[in-house]
């Protein structure tokens, strides 16, 4: 090749006087030549699905930059890219003739544009340099790509971490001097969304050396939280004099030693150093003072009922429970809409449903989302915990009593939680821990749809949708001797087994909404891939209730908007290390992504490849025509693939 050689390899830049990170990229990308792959590194539907979900943040801020350059670049025959961290691309807009060229060499959504899958190029070499770049025609390390010029810029979070990279890509015939700037001022603009979408946790400071630019891309943003500097744009580093590394987490008056005096509205202010200044404050929007955020209620969230005067107990109608709206309630797993139509039905039919499954499985959700769905919903939906009521008050607490049924009893006596549930729904949580001689009158109740509180003369008639559950086994328990088995029968008319946490198809998606709904309403932390694969990984012996829990620690422990990478996470889950030789190895790729971010996505990509390449071939029985079709993949690279070391030999070619 003529042009500029490359000292210590065959390969030479066919330009003559390169940028040097041009040159440095190729250096590196002629030490992986015989390792970059033939074929594009691809995620199928679903793992970008749940990349869309990780980067959700992103995607939102980035929506209107997306946008405006799409008709701006249109019909100069290019294309907007945004692609995450690791390269891969997320979403592709623009010129439509151009979309069908920029797919022949796989410039479209799910597919990596990391340097080690694609040599160079700007979407991989800008996150590996971490600058703004322009990669033109022949510039690109491999042939194939060299029909393109693409201008990327790197998307950073308000601590500095890279979050993506927004590219402009177009014929290489075609040198588009103003492309390289405009992605980057509209990065700048992604950058400061997110900062702006920080929510009611932190203080926005403005400032810059013009009053006049104070709502331009190019002001100073500071993110303030209880007086210390948690997050800052570039051009506040800049301003400033500063990088992040001692910027971040020092106290404001370090920097802007009057920053508390400040007003709403534009005002002077001195820098440390002297420099004049205007600047204004941004205090957050507190729903509640005093409050805090993640338990903050809704303006629609249901007052609570006010207590009943202990004279007009006894007499009281049963109260109707607030409707509960299903969209407050976190969703059921995708995987689970058979059954729960299945069980509704059944509950809607008057049959008794029975949930089992492991601690924090989801049961008592599962039961809300029942009751909402179900003729029952008008009525209350009465919980009762029979594991955590003393033998001695449980029989009062279920079947109530009368008026000195009992010495201690209430004078005005107590309904009982069977006529509360009175046309609605009574939800038996652990119905295991249930005394045995309580599960006889249980019957009773079941069968003739009467009770008879302690100390009345006569049966009170009930009708009400029951709902059960347990975390032990019941059948066992029957065997045992432990629970009757006419009351077992009875219970499970309809049984729903509901699956551990760690068996969800949707796993990592549905970490990344959860963790978004616990930082709600500041802006979540985006998770990096090394710690989505390791929350994926963990077994969460306490599923949902555990899960809940962990992410709300790293939703209040961080700063909006900030990266979360493995060492973050709590001990336990860091500590983890899986037990299969299949689970080994996604934890190789985890430890990769931690460690070595420039072949992270080389490093867990090809694994996923690798996984989807198994499992199609095992729903086809080893077919490779067949197989190919369901990856929409040609024989020949489903061939190519499968001639790598360590992947699966189909049974019928």
């Amino acid at each position: 090749m003529d042009g500029l050689p490359l000292p210590g390899t065959r390969y030479a830049l066919a330009t003559a006087t390169p940028p040097a990170l041009i040159r440095r990229s190729w250096a590196r990308c002629a030490q992986w030549a015989d390792d970059l792959p033939d074929d594009p590194v691809a995620l199928g539907r679903g793992d970008l699905d749940a990349r869309h979900e990780q980067h959700a943040s992103m995607l939102r801020a980035a929506q209107p930059e997306i946008d405006t350059l799409a008709s701006l670049v249109a019909s100069a025959s290019s294309l907007v890219l945004l692609a995450d961290a690791s390269g891969v691309i997320l979403q592709a807009t623009g010129n439509t003739d151009f979309l069908r060229r920029a797919d022949r060499v796989a410039l479209r959504p799910g597919v990596s544009w990391a340097e080690h899958h694609r040599g160079t190029n700007a979407i991989g070499t800008a996150l590996a340099e971490a600058a703004p770049l322009c990669v033109h025609g022949a510039e690109h390390f491999l042939p194939r790509n060299q029909i393109l010029s693409c201008h990327a810029a790197p998307i950073r979070s308000p601590r500095g971490d890279i979050l993506g990279v927004l590219d402009i890509s177009g014929d290489a015939q075609r040198l588009h001097a103003y492309a390289l700037g405009l992605a980057t001022l509209c990065a700048r603009q992604v950058a400061n969304r997110l900062m702006l979408h920080a929510g009611p946790r932190c203080q926005q400071l403005v400032f810059h050396q013009q009053a006049g630019m104070l709502e331009t891309a190019d002001r100073g943003l500071l993110l303030i939280e209880d007086g210390r500097v948690v997050g800052a744009n570039d051009a506040a580093l800049a301003l400033l004099r500063t990088d992040w590394r001692r910027l971040l987490d020092q106290p404001v008056e370090r920097w802007l030693p009057n920053w508390r005096a400040l007003p709403a509205s534009p005002a002077s202010l001195r820098g440390h150093d002297g420099q004049a200044l205007f600047a204004l404050l941004r205090q957050p929007a507190e729903p509640h003072a005093g409050t805090p955020v993640w338990t903050r209620a809704r303006a629609d969230t249901p007052a609570p009922p006010k207590p009943l005067d202990p004279a007009t107990l006894a007499t009281a109608q049963p109260a109707r429970a607030p409707a509960v709206r299903t969209d407050l309630l976190p969703p059921l797993d995708p995987a689970l809409e058979t059954r729960f139509t299945r069980s509704r039905r059944a509950l809607d039919a008057g049959l008794a449903v029975l949930l089992q499954g492991e601690t924090g499985a989801g049961k008592e959700v599962y039961a809300r989302h029942l009751h909402q769905a179900s003729r029952w919903h008008a009525g209350p939906l009465v919980a009762v915990n029979c594991g955590a009521l003393p033998d001695t008050l449980i029989e009062a607490e279920l079947f109530g009593y009368e008026a000195g049924a009992y010495t201690g009893a209430r004078r005005q006596g107590a309904r009982g939680r069977l006529r509360e549930a009175d046309g609605g729904i009574l939800f038996l949580d652990e119905i295991g821990d249930m005394p045995l001689t309580l599960q006889t009158r249980l019957l009773r109740v079941l069968q003739e749809r009467t009770v008879q509180p302690l100390g009345a003369g006569r049966a009170v008639p009930v009708e009400f949708g029951l709902v059960s559950a347990s975390n032990r086994d019941l059948a066992a328990m029957v065997e045992t001797g432990a629970f009757r088995a006419d009351l077992y029968y009875r219970l499970q008319d309809c049984r729903v087994d509901l699956p551990p946490l760690r068996s969800r198809a949707d796993l990592r998606a549905h970490v990344c909404t959860t963790l978004r709904a616990c930082a709600a309403p500041a802006a979540p932390p985006t998770l990096d891939d090394g710690a989505l694969a390791q929350l994926a990984r963990y077994p969460w012996p306490g599923n949902y209730r555990q899960l809940q829990a962990v992410l709300r620690g790293l939703a209040l422990f961080h700063p909006p908007g900030s990266l979360i990478r493995v060492g973050d996470l709590p001990e336990e889950i860091q500590a983890f290390r899986p037990a299969t030789a299949h689970q080994a190895q996604d934890a190789s790729s985890s430890s990769l992504t931690a460690q070595r971010p420039d072949i992270a996505a080389h490093a867990t990509l090809r694994s996923q490849q690798s996984q989807q390449i198994s499992e199609a071939l095992a729903r086809h029985g080893g077919n490779i025509s067949r197989a190919a079709r369901d990856l929409g993949i040609h024989r020949s690279t489903l061939h190519r693939h499968l001639a790598r070391p360590g992947m699966p030999g189909p049974i019928n070619r």
